[in-house]
């Protein structure tokens, strides 16, 4: 019964939400899981099909693009949450669905805007920062914005 209680904190962490199989595993350890019971729970668990990597890439990234995430900064946060990068690049590309980045980025737009209008030219360079931290290349944003963009479009930095 002993050999359970990992696999138990692992099914209770679960229940909360869907984890990676990298979250959990560090989840266990914070509990004090010796490294090889944890290892032995999340086998059992990928046995029983209770952790995929790719669902959970999938759902998260869909849930980011939705709320303004430019794809390729969904892609990262997906890698850094420990699912491995060609899951978490194809995932976000799904999430696009096929469009274009000037459109994710004018999406995101409209999400912040709810319907109302630019103010100002200090509003649009605002947004314009805002909607770069999301991870949108800073000509997709000006267009977005209706501004003209002459910089850089490289923001690898993310």
């Amino acid at each position: 019964m002993a050999d359970d209680v990992p696999l138990d904190k692992a099914l209770r962490l679960l229940a909360l939400r869907s984890r990676t199989a990298q979250e959990l595993d560090r989840a266990l350890a914070k509990a004090g899981v010796a490294p090889t019971e944890r290892q032995s729970a999340l086998a059992r668990l990928r046995e029983l099909g209770y952790i995929n990597d790719r669902e959970v890439a999938r759902a998260r990234a869909r849930t980011r693009v939705e709320r303004g995430d430019a794809p390729r900064l969904a892609a990262k946060r997906l890698a850094a949450a420990g699912i491995g990068e060609p899951d978490a690049r194809a995932a976000a590309e799904e999430a696009a669905q096929g469009a274009a980045e000037d459109e994710l980025a004018a999406k995101a737009l409209q999400g912040r805007l709810r319907g109302r209008k630019l103010a100002d030219m200090r509003e649009k360079q605002r947004l314009l920062r805002a909607l770069v931290a999301r991870g949108h290349r800073p000509s997709a944003a000006a267009k977005a914005l209706g501004v003209e963009w002459e910089g850089d479009d490289e923001t690898d930095d993310l």
